[in-house]
C-alpha cells in the first residue's frame, strides 16, 4: 500500500488557513498557555494518575474528559 506524506504546510483536503485565521489561532493558543502557566504557578495541577487514566481511555468506547487541574499542590 502506498502512502502519501505531504510536505510540511501542504494538506490533502484540509482548507487552507488565512493569515487572519492563523493570527487569531496563535493569539488564542498564547492565551491558553498563559492561563495554564498561571494555574501551575498558583499550585494547581492534574495528577499523573488522572492524566494516565485519561490517556488510556482515549480511543475506547467511553473516553474520560480531560483532567481538570483541581488539586492544590502541597506546600
Amino acid at each position: 500500500m502506498d502512502s502519501v506524506n505531504p510536505a510540511q504546510g501542504d494538506s490533502l483536503d484540509a482548507p487552507s488557513e488565512t493569515e487572519a485565521d492563523r493570527q487569531h489561532r496563535l493569539s488564542r493558543e498564547a492565551e491558553d498557555i498563559a492561563r495554564a502557566r498561571a494555574s501551575i504557578a498558583a499550585g494547581y495541577f492534574a495528577t499523573s494518575a488522572e492524566v494516565n487514566a485519561w490517556i488510556d481511555s482515549l480511543g475506547t468506547g467511553n473516553p474520560l474528559p480531560a483532567p481538570y487541574p483541581h488539586h492544590p499542590r502541597p506546600r
